[in-house]
């Protein structure tokens, strides 16, 4: 063996054979950029090796007639590694490339591209295990993402395409195909809130979806005092047509009329500290929360009529029931104007109720001091687009109910049934003012302890209320809910007991078809 170094240009240094590099050797290349240091046979670079760059990037590995060939290492300008087999210098075979943005991949390699199994590792913690072609996810594999979803199904060119299942974090699992990374074609979504859709997507919407919630019927209905009425609801899209949705959670809730107070009347400022904020209706007024519960929810004692109507009607009143058109707005008919106790009196005395019935009204003998209210119907969950609320019920308002209170003081504060015009707040003397502001926080301290009884009644007083059907799907289905329905339903005292037509005889006042 021997060591020589040939020319200047173009110099190794190191064992040889038959004058040819032969053994262990350094060889600098006549370009600079590349130097190898390692093991050769017969001239040519063969063995463990390893070859450097000028730019600080290398491969060690094995060489095989002068090409890297075998197993290796090699480290990229870009900041990448590899470790794992090599072919005619490329990356072939099986391997693992790590990126400096902590991404990852450990599979099959072809002409230095990901291709066939492999795990390739996101820097953002999702993990893809399955097919490669070219580089890209192709073919069967299974995604997990950082946010804790999972795919597993088909992939085109690194896109959702094919058949596939998707689970997210909440439980939500579509299965059914995709296009263009998104559901499209036949599908079920079983979502988390315990809804499910099964039919066509497109663009990773339902084909078609629905966008409201329908009341069936008239949209404003009458209730005798004490009576029971149902909702059916059907669930529609744009074009007003039901919507097959199953499991979409529904719920029905009552309100009644609030009248805010003047700025600059000594009530105004009596109503700043109440307790909820009115919200809007379609029907161009404000309104606060009101009780509302089902014959489900009723002790015994209570002894309310259920719906008048079959099940799959909403339960009507005939107009001719009502006692009075003085009744047709809540806190604001005449009954409202005078003392609660004296008007509930009157209310009793003008219906001519039965002692078997005024055990359900709302003025009648000894109740507890706090009748507790009983709790609001339960939610229900659409079946094909539809649903039915079945024996609605409105009790008695809570104790000191602020809203009735607030609507009978205003009444007053206008002039009462007397049609008399409180004087204008500012033509009060100070003093004056003063006296009757005081004077009115002692008359509302009286009114709340006497309202408190009054409201303590077990049906709610007559007038119009507002019922209300809210999608309260949780959570959302494909993050948006339906559009809410309202109805009206006015309540109107029972018909007088001796008002009707004697027995064998009609009314005069009344026709029917």
């Amino acid at each position: 063996m021997a060591t020589q170094t040939v020319g200047t240009a173009d110099r190794y240094v190191g064992e040889t054979k038959r004058q040819l590099r032969d053994g262990f050797g350094v060889y600098k290349y006549p370009n600079s950029f590349f130097t190898y240091e390692g093991e050769w046979v017969k001239g040519k670079k063969h063995g463990h090796g390893k070859l450097l760059m000028k730019d600080g990037t290398y491969y060690e590995g094995e060489f095989f007639h002068g090409e890297i060939d075998g197993h290796g290492f090699r480290k990229f300008a870009n900041g990448n590694t590899y470790s794992g087999q090599f072919r005619k210098g490329e990356m072939n075979g099986h391997g693992v490339m790590t990126c400096p943005d902590s991404s990852r991949y450990e599979g099959e390699f072809d002409h230095n591209q990901r291709e066939g199994h492999g795990v390739l590792t996101d820097p953002d913690g999702g993990v893809y295990e399955g097919s490669f072609h070219k580089n890209k996810r192709h073919g069967p594999g299974s995604q997990t993402y950082s946010g804790g979803e999972r795919y597993e199904g088909d992939f085109v060119r690194d896109i959702r395409q094919g058949h596939g299942e998707l689970r997210y974090q909440d439980g939500t699992i579509y299965e059914g195909q995709w296009r263009n990374d998104m559901f499209n074609g036949e599908g079920t979504m079983i979502h988390a809130s315990g809804m499910v859709y099964e039919g066509m997507w497109i663009n990773g919407k339902p084909e078609v979806e629905a966008t409201k919630i329908v009341i069936i019927g008239e949209q404003s209905i009458d209730v005798t005092q004490g009576t029971a009425f149902s909702l059916q609801v059907e669930l529609r899209d744009e074009e007003d047509k039901v919507v097959s949705e199953n499991g979409r959670e529904i719920q029905v809730s009552a309100a009644v009329r609030y009248f805010a107070p003047t700025q600059g009347t000594t009530l105004f400022d009596l109503v700043e500290d109440m307790e909820e904020t009115p919200f809007t209706t379609p029907y161009g007024y404000e309104v606060v929360s009101y009780p509302l519960t089902d014959m489900d929810q009723l002790p015994p004692d209570y002894d309310v009529k259920p719906s008048p109507r079959p099940s799959y009607l909403i339960a009507e009143q005939t107009i001719h029931e009502a006692g009075s058109d003085a009744a047709s707005d809540v806190g604001r008919d005449e009954a409202a104007d005078a003392d609660a106790n004296t008007t509930l009196e009157a209310d009793n005395a003008s219906t001519g109720t039965s002692s078997q019935h005024r055990s359900r009204s709302p003025s009648d003998a000894p109740l507890p001091e706090e009748t507790p209210l009983p709790p609001p119907p339960n939610t229900c969950r659409s079946e094909a687009g539809g649903l039915f609320f079945k024996d609605l019920f409105l009790p008695g308002a809570p104790p000191m109910y602020r809203p009735f209170i607030l609507m009978d003081e205003m009444d007053k504060e206008k002039g009462g049934k007397g049609g008399k015009k409180s004087r204008n707040p500012s033509a009060i003397k100070p003093a004056e003012s003063a006296t009757s502001t005081q004077n009115l926080e002692v008359k509302l301290e009286s009114k709340l302890s006497t309202l408190g009884k009054h409201n303590e009644g077990k049906f709610a007083r007559p007038g119009d209320y507002v019922i209300m059907v809210h999608d309260v799907t949780t959570p959302p289905f494909l993050g948006r809910s339906l559009q809410p329905a309202f109805i009206t339903v006015k309540v109107t005292p029972p018909k007088h007991k001796g008002g009707g037509a004697a027995p064998g005889k009609k009314k005069s006042s009344h026709k029917h078809n």
